[in-house]
């Protein structure tokens, strides 16, 4: 199975989620993400369609067969990923410079914009606590916990460019702020678990501030949610890719596709009972947001599913086929165990 794809260059905020995900198939040097080649057989398609999916803008399209042209030959595939996605990362890699501090206008910088901000800020605290669990649960594995101190430095400068923003809108917020913004829940046991739970909420993240973009923004922080929500997109493409790996190499890799269904069955279906700070925060935000002009928030759990069914290489086309896939999937997993207690 072959297929091509395309960029549609004014939808590129150059997150390198693509890149991420896909190096073989995409990169992002100067100007919008190019595509290298085509996918070629059911692995490299997987790849590329979850660039597709986790792209925070859906700037890639399918089906333009006039990418051929650009074709380079096939890289092998690397033993460590934490080089490939470093590259990515420091191809795109904004500096606090870059963003435009003179164009900040108070008169934008209404009492709804600054609660919106001051609720983003305090959630993106948790990052601080989060990088403390992670290499507690992955501290053995040399390539994902160099991977996460890059994680972590891009999201500490999240609250830090929120609260400078608010610090301009003549808010100023003291330690206590901080240091209840970094208290989070334990960490699930499944590692399959965790890294699934928080390729969603990076999906979600990048598609809350997007859809900040949407509404009546001050300029200042219009351009610093184009960052921000470029950041996660591509975040959340890190995530998949230590998913993926770990999926390859599991011994039990269908017992951890069934974990990954948990998490998406609580994910959709028991919000309410999810302590994830990004769950938490949108819960939170669901009455502020409205006051920016933007249309209601609409989580893009479609999605979030068609990304957990690349994957998985389970039926995730929509949300919808969830219950079916996680019965189906259940069966499974307990029809091995039988047997293997038989054995």
């Amino acid at each position: 199975m072959r297929a091509c794809y395309s960029i549609e260059g004014k939808s590129c905020i150059r997150c390198g989620a693509c890149a991420t995900v896909a190096p073989a198939h995409f990169h992002v040097k100067v100007g919008p993400a190019k595509v290298l080649r085509a996918a070629d057989g059911d692995r490299e398609l997987s790849a590329c369609e979850a660039a597709r999916l986790i792209c925070p803008t859906q700037a890639i399209l399918k089906g333009d067969a006039q990418q051929a042209a650009l074709e380079t030959a096939a890289p092998a595939e690397p033993a460590e990923l934490f080089p490939t996605l470093l590259e990515a990362a420091e191809s795109v890699r904004w500096k606090l410079a870059d963003l435009p501090w003179a164009s900040f206008d108070a008169t934008k910088a209404t009492p709804a914009l600054r609660a919106v901000v001051r609720e983003m800020a305090y959630s993106e605290q948790t990052t601080f606590s989060a990088t403390q669990k992670f290499m507690e649960r992955f501290g053995t594995d040399a390539d994902f916990s160099q991977w996460i101190s890059v994680w972590f430095y891009e999201e500490t400068r999240h609250p830090l460019v929120l609260l400078k923003w608010l610090q301009a809108a003549g808010e100023t917020q003291n330690d206590d702020f901080v240091m209840k913004g970094r208290e989070s829940e334990p960490f699930m046991p499944s590692l399959i678990g965790t890294l699934v739970i928080n390729i969603v909420s990076e999906l979600v993240a990048a598609h809350a501030y997007l859809h900040m973009a949407s509404g009546r923004l001050e300029p200042l922080l219009y351009a610093t949610v184009l960052k921000l929500a470029a950041d996660e997109g591509r975040h959340a493409a890190s995530f998949f890719t230590y998913a993926r790996r770990l999926l390859d190499q599991s011994e039990k890799p269908e017992r951890d596709r069934l974990d990954a269904l948990k998490v998406l069955h609580f994910w959709l279906n028991i919000g309410s009972d999810v302590s994830h700070p990004v769950n938490q925060a949108m819960k939170r935000l669901e009455a502020l947001l409205p006051a920016l002009g933007a249309p209601p928030f609409v989580p893009p759990n479609e999605r979030i599913a068609q990304v957990l069914g690349a994957l998985t290489g389970l039926k995730l086309d929509s949300a919808g086929d969830l219950p079916g896939t996680l019965l189906e999937q259940t069966r499974r997993v307990r029809a091995a165990s039988s047997a293997t207690a038989a054995a």
